[in-house]
């Protein structure tokens, strides 16, 4: 990985905390941050595509 998404991965992705898993993932980290990071990056996207189809002017 390069230092550039290094760093972004470091300062936008949490360290796993099985606090944050769900009850159904709570014996399978890999899956269960799998999961998390896939919904906060939906979020983020739709977040920003939302963003563009509002004329703030």
């Amino acid at each position: 990985m390069n230092d550039f998404w290094e760093l972004l991965f470091l300062a936008w992705c949490p360290a796993y905390d099985e606090t944050m898993a769900p009850e159904h993932l709570k014996g399978d980290p890999v899956r269960a941050y799998g999961e998390y990071a896939f919904r906060e990056g939906v979020r983020l996207g739709l977040a920003l595509a939302c963003g563009t189809f509002f004329d703030e002017t």
